[in-house]
């Protein structure tokens, strides 16, 4: 019957490694964050961010993809899963999946964020004249031919030809 008596007016005590006084908190939140962006990733924690990237590329450290196209993360490194046409797509993401559009498609962004503060958009297909990742190559066709949005290369159809040669003889009258 003491001993309960006893336990009762004991004040609950930490562990001391938990004990931080307010100002040892106030240094341990400076420290951690005046770490570089590179050294919170050694300690494991999940980088997302191209802002983030680390300065040299080690594929070793990049997830496996098993999907059907592939694009680089903003940061250049890491082979991600690309966004299809008409899925959502969002800006400066890198290492996530599915969250930049594939070759031949852009991300027609929203004036609106997400509930987090994102920016996204929706994949859609490059303009005629432009092809690959993000559209941001041009092609120049001649001759009636049309670029493949994926890869840039002239695709041309006799039909289109014909249509050009007539055009410009046309023209030339």
């Amino acid at each position: 019957m003491e001993q309960q008596h006893h336990l009762q007016h004991v004040p609950h005590q930490q562990p001391h490694h938990l004990l931080l006084l307010p100002c040892g908190r106030l240094l341990l939140l400076t420290l951690l964050v005046a770490l570089e962006p590179r050294e919170l990733a050694a300690w494991g924690t999940s980088v997302k961010y191209a802002v983030n990237c680390p300065e040299r590329c080690d594929p070793v450290r990049c997830s496996a993809t098993r999907c059907a196209r592939t694009v680089l993360d903003d940061c250049g490194c890491c082979r991600v899963c690309a966004a299809r046409r008409g899925e959502h797509c969002y800006r400066t993401v890198s290492g996530a999946h599915g969250v930049k559009c594939g070759p031949g498609l852009f991300c027609d962004f929203y004036k609106d964020e997400d509930e987090y503060g994102d920016e996204y958009g929706v994949c859609r297909d490059c303009m005629y004249g432009t092809y690959g990742v993000e559209c941001r190559q041009t092609c120049n066709c001649k001759a009636g031919g049309l670029c493949d949005r994926e890869t840039g290369a002239c695709l041309t159809f006799k039909f289109l030809a014909k249509m050009a040669n007539a055009l410009k003889t046309h023209e030339g009258q």
